[in-house]
């Protein structure tokens, strides 16, 4: 509780925190999940209507779309709310107060100053006849809006609205987990962003632990304000007792689109109660070498997992054979050798670390001597979504099949499949393509049968497959360019934020409208430089750049938004390095410059100076260094650095500007 009581911390409309709504006056238009929102002026179409006209880029005129005015009564705005929030599920739909007073305001205002709230703003535009939703349009593709307010049968405002493509395009953080607790019988949980970017209001979605059924759900939300970040925080008052739940949330912006779910929080009411036991665990021998065990459990739902253990000895030696999902109420175990007794015990693991282990319980085998042989000739395959493997089988009466899989540093084998039908065929396939599989990491395979009588055969040879997935990779975004001190400088944002796999980039330059891209000198870079400079550059000329992004894999991803830059005609090219880069650590001070593309360039010199004292050379260092740690420093003396650059001939250049740094 120490950390819930150092906050001050108000459960009120998140959304309202920000601000109700942004002005509206500034037409314009906005994609969203089910078509383009476009909204007016401002002004109410009272004794008049908003005409909405639409063109794509293969139309030559705009086609009229709506007409848009003001409802005249209580039951239009609640008839128009209600078919709007239907479009916008990430939004709160208006209830009834919320109707009232939209339908008062629209009675006493002439404009929509303070119609709107942030967590509801296209739906009421669209209640109030301020705004359209055009769904009829397709994805991806380009159109134009042409809007005119008509009021008694004149036009007194009319616009074209700048072309828009129909992609959905957030700017929203991904929220963290950060604590949970038990407040006066309800669950506290709190996430945490770094910045708030666009959110404007955030959705909580509930599951039973066990289960993948979430639901989205009522809470009170709030918001805080620390040097971590923005807190978002929430308080679940509808739990059950002795119930674990599983939650995540998703911030939403202004116009209903939603961003990336956060980290999963797992909490529930249970500091008061054990893990409920299992209940009416048999046994039962079968033929084949086969031994059912079946139970029963009070409530699953707070189970993550059910471990079966096996030992032929009652004392000791006890294995774990199989991982079971928490519903799972039986189980056939193929006896690996002959023998008259075997023993099991089930263990049960909560969310909350607690832990119960069933009574042992004895069962003798059935020796048969008709067991289903294992699948043959198994393969397995990396295809792009995951991993697909095939085997052959001919045995009569089959069944199905069930596949296993582990990881290749494990010995525990998860069932993954549901039983596959034999359909009378002698081969066989199954694709997994669960979204948990990792790209990169190595997983083992094997196979069982089952015939008509639900005896399962042998376990089938193991087969090693790593899948085909490659992640996704992105282009450079934000790439801009500067000219300074005759040395273009390119910055770019850091992808290592959107890609763990990130390799380093490519750059790219054309020179003049006319030329092609060539591939630049030292552009293979470490993923953390994202930035580069070019020296390579004359007066008067013209300067496209782009640049792609690679991983480990070996892709490359598309070319960034291009960046052109024009160098003056009296520009004069003397080459100088830019400011060096100055931080200390537990070596010394480090000094660290940008990546450098001329070819021209043999060594770099590096000097510093103390206090008011004349700079001194300190060390020269090969251009293919990318920083210098300077070990001789001393505390509390302040330092200036600066660096110059030496070319193939031994011509020195100017040297840079000074950084410096107080040890």
């Amino acid at each position: 509780m120490k950390r819930i009581s150092s906050l001050t911390i108000c459960f009120v409309l998140f959304s309202m925190a920000f601000g109700y709504a942004q002005n509206l006056e500034n037409q314009g238009a906005v994609a969203v999940e089910n078509g383009l929102f476009v909204f007016g002026n401002g002004e109410l179409p009272k004794n008049g209507y908003y005409l909405f006209e639409r063109k794509s880029v293969s139309d030559k005129k705009f086609k009229e779309i709506a007409k848009v005015t003001v409802p005249l009564s209580m039951a239009e705005v609640e008839q128009r709310a209600t078919a709007a929030a239907n479009y916008f599920k990430h939004l709160l739909a208006l209830q009834e107060n919320d109707i009232k007073r939209v339908f008062n305001y629209l009675q006493t205002n002439k404009t929509d100053d303070s119609l709107y709230r942030a967590d509801q703003l296209p739906i009421i535009a669209i209640t109030a006849g301020t705004a359209f939703l055009d769904t009829e349009v397709e994805k991806d593709k380009t159109y134009q809006y042409r809007i005119t307010l008509v009021r008694n049968g004149k036009e007194v405002f009319k616009k074209e609205l700048k072309s828009i493509k129909n992609r959905v395009k957030t700017n929203l953080p991904t929220p963290k987990k950060f604590s949970k607790d038990i407040v006066n019988e309800a669950v506290f949980l709190e996430w945490v962003v770094e910045q708030q970017k666009d959110l404007t209001l955030f959705n909580v979605y509930r599951a039973f632990f066990g289960t993948q059924d979430f639901k989205k759900i009522v809470t009170k939300n709030g918001f805080s304000n620390d040097k971590e970040g923005l807190h978002l925080i929430t308080l679940d008052t509808t739990t059950e007792k002795s119930s674990l739940y599983k939650y995540y949330i998703q911030p939403v912006d202004l116009y209903g689109n939603a961003g990336e779910i956060s980290e999963l929080i797992t909490a529930g009411k249970l500091q008061t109660e054990n893990l409920i036991p299992i209940t009416s665990l048999h046994t039962e021998a079968l033929e084949n070498y086969q031994i059912k065990l079946s139970w029963k459990l009070n409530k699953s739902a707070i189970a993550s997992n059910i471990q079966i253990w096996r030992s032929d000895n009652y004392d000791d030696g006890y294995e774990q054979i199989m991982n079971l999902p928490p519903n799972s109420s039986e189980f056939i175990d193929h006896i690996p050798q002959a023998s008259e007794n075997y023993y099991y015990y089930l263990k049960i693991n909560g969310g909350t670390h607690q832990e119960f282990k069933s009574a042992k319980i004895a069962a003798m085998i059935k020796n048969n001597t008709n067991q289903l042989p294992a699948p043959k000739n198994i393969e397995g395959t990396p295809i792009a979504q995951g991993v697909e493997i095939s085997w052959e089988y001919d045995e009569p009466y089959t069944n199905g099949f069930y596949v296993y899989r582990a990881t290749a540093s494990s010995e525990i084998f998860n069932l993954v499949s549901n039983l596959i039908p034999a359909d009378g065929k002698n081969t066989f396939s199954y694709k997994d393509i669960d979204k948990n599989l990792k790209a990169g990491e190595m997983y083992q395979y094997l196979l069982q049968a089952e015939n008509d009588a639900y005896t399962l055969g042998l376990f089938s040879d193991t087969v090693y497959v790593i899948p085909g997935i490659k992640p996704k990779i992105e282009a450079p975004q934000k790439l801009r360019t500067i000219l300074r001190d005759a040395v273009v400088e390119l910055y770019w944002q850091d992808m290592q934020i959107k890609n763990e796999y990130l390799l380093g980039y490519k750059v790219y330059k054309k020179v003049g409208k006319s030329g092609s891209f060539q591939l630049m000198p030292n552009d293979t870079l470490k993923a953390y430089l994202n930035y580069y400079n070019d020296n390579e550059v004359q007066a008067g000329q013209n300067y496209t750049y782009q640049v792609t992004a690679l991983d480990l894999f070996g892709s490359e991803s598309i070319v960034s938004i291009s960046s052109t830059i024009a160098i003056p005609e009296n520009f004069s090219p003397t080459i100088s390095p830019s400011q060096p880069r100055v931080y200390k650590n537990s070596n010394g001070v480090t000094i660290s410059w940008n990546q450098i593309a001329s070819e021209d360039i043999k060594s770099i010199k590096i000097y510093r100076s103390v206090g008011n004292s004349k700079a001194i050379l300190l060390k020269t260092i090969s251009v293919k260094e990318e920083s210098y740690t300077d070990a001789s420093v001393k505390p509390d003396y302040l330092y200036y650095y600066k660096i110059s650059f030496v070319n193939k001939n031994g011509k020195e250049s100017n040297t840079s500007r000074e950084g410096s740094i107080y040890y």
